[in-house]
């Protein structure tokens, strides 16, 4: 409130505030972001200075609301800095299995390790990303004006990296050959430590202006494979570190924090990249490539360090450029920032407000990109996915048997990117704890028929994907959700990896990288209701 309001009369209290006028013309509204220092910080002992507003309505049945999403986020953020800044030394925990194995369960950062502890894509979040992924498909096209001394540049660092050193130490140089082949003019700043006899290198490059440090890239370097630690976890953990330090604060409010990172073992190298968003999610970019000396490997590996060069000089232009708002961290630098291809963006304005928190979902799970937002003012929930299957889509769409299809196309980096209307409802297998009604049935029944008039094969017919509607006459409405399985029947193939756990019925035949075929799909059906 504008101006704190007495408590007392107590009895009385909610109807002199009522009296006062509109809350928006009486109150400022707060931000995510204020602590309770901001907001009491003065005001008077019994006195009412912050509301309340209610949103009316069931949290399972309505989508999130953009505040509360906001928060939701804000909650996972300052959770993985406080995860940062209490974890063990990196050293320590890339050296000791059981040790990474308990903080990937209780401090964990998002890289795959295991399967279920994988996040979103990263290059869903910069452009930097973007780009250098599809530059590693296609290595071939790229230009490079410098390409004798990079090749050149390359060779060197082959010498060097084969050599057999006695300790990290002599693999100092190492820094300055990728310097050279990055194009990074300022050089990398390298930390060597010294511990119980065991010499470590770390390499970063860093923006560093008005007081504010962006890492831009983060290299680790290991003497073998296998010696001193894993070299790909050390880096993700020294960089989660660095991160969450003082030095990085401002740059912590105003973006993502995206980082190339670079691995160095031996004679190996790979390249992939960070981000700090809600989460801290680590990709490999590459396998660890094997740094021997044939020319064509030279050449190849020296078109690598091209892609990886252009990446870094477009996140050295992006922190260059960034000016940091003196207001209150907002919330989209921790959602994605999808980068389209040309004449491929959405037609209207897309604004993503939070992750889509779905029911049943497992707090640490964020191997599902779904996202909420709104499109042109309407309230949608936004997917990225490895395949997606729109036409199959649009079909049940037009039919009133999924909801509404606003966009779906691949994006930079891979990724499809799905559009569509947030269904205020729930699904079949928290909406039904019995049977489900015959109508219900009929309704999925004759949305798979449509499909399989068109020769597709649904696939992943499971309660789940079974979304249900209340109409306005109180009738049962279902439709279909996640279409990234929809093939042609006979020709199309079910992921290499199924839930075989037991906890998941599968038709007979439904077997991983097996055909998928229709009668897969009715016999799904009659499991719905065992």
């Amino acid at each position: 409130l504008k101006e704190p309001l007495p408590v007392r009369p107590s009895d009385t209290a909610l109807e002199r505030l009522n009296a006062l006028g509109e809350l928006t013309q009486i109150a400022e509204k707060l931000d995510l972001t204020d602590t309770l220092d901001d907001v009491l910080g003065g005001i008077p002992a019994m006195h009412i200075s912050v509301v309340v507003q209610i949103h009316t309505g069931t949290t399972t049945e309505s989508p999130v609301h953009p505040m509360e999403a906001g928060m939701v986020l804000f909650s996972y953020f300052n959770d993985a800095i406080r995860d940062a800044i209490n974890a063990p030394a990196p050293s320590s925990v890339s050296k000791d299995a059981w040790l990474f194995e308990s903080e990937q369960h209780t401090r964990p950062i998002y890289n795959g390790r295991p399967a279920s502890l994988r996040g979103p894509p990263i290059a869903i979040y910069h452009s930097a990303f973007a780009q250098l992924k599809d530059d590693l498909q296609r290595l071939d096209q790229l230009n490079d004006p410098r390409e004798q001394r990079r090749v050149e540049s390359t060779a060197q660092l082959y010498a060097s990296l084969t050599k057999i050193n006695p300790s990290e130490y002599d693999r100092r140089e190492t820094v300055s050959h990728l310097a050279r082949l990055l194009e990074v003019e300022v050089g990398f700043e390298f930390e060597v430590y010294a511990m119980n006899n065991v010499v470590e290198i770390e390499a970063f490059h860093e923006l560093n202006y008005e007081g504010k440090v962006a890492v831009v890239a983060q290299v680790e370097v290991k003497n073998e494979v296998g010696w001193s630690g894993n070299s790909a976890i050390q880096n993700v953990l020294s960089l989660r570190k660095r991160l969450a330090g003082d030095q990085c604060n401002e740059i912590r409010k105003g973006t993502c924090c995206p980082c190339i990172t670079i691995c160095i073992a031996g004679p190996y190298i790979s390249f992939g990249g960070a981000v700090f968003a809600d989460i801290v999610i680590a990709e490999a970019f590459t396998d660890y490539i094997f740094l021997g000396g044939t020319r064509e490997q030279i050449l190849k590996t020296s078109r690598m360090f091209v892609a990886v060069a252009r990446a870094i000089g477009s996140l050295r232009d992006y922190y260059g450029s960034l000016r940091l708002s003196s207001s209150r961290p907002g919330v989209r630098r921790l959602l994605p920032e999808p980068t389209y291809l040309p004449g491929l963006a959405p037609d209207n304005e897309l604004v993503l407000t939070g992750r889509y928190e779905y029911e049943g979902r497992v707090p640490d799970n964020y191997c599902r990109a779904l996202f909420q937002g709104t499109y042109n003012g309407t309230e949608v929930l936004v997917k990225f996915c490895e395949t997606y299957h729109g036409q199959a889509h649009r079909l049940l769409a037009q039919a009133g048997r999924a909801p509404h299809l606003y966009f779906c196309e691949r994006i930079c980096g891979g990724a499809m990117m799905v559009i569509m209307e947030l269904v205020k409802g729930r699904d079949a297998r928290h909406y039904f704890s019995l049977n489900m009604p015959e109508e219900v049935m009929d309704d999925v029944r004759s949305a798979v028929d449509l499909l399989h008039e068109n020769n597709l094969v649904f696939g992943d017919l499971r309660r789940s994907n079974i979304i249900i509607k209340e109409t306005e006459d109180k009738k049962l409405w279902a439709m279909l959700i996640d279409f990234d399985w929809v093939g042609e029947a006979g020709k199309a193939r079910y992921p290499p990896f199924l839930n075989d756990s037991g906890a998941i019925f599968w038709a007979q035949g439904v077997v991983g990288h097996g055909l998928m075929e229709k009668q897969h799909d009715l016999e799904m059906i009659r499991s719905l209701n065992p």
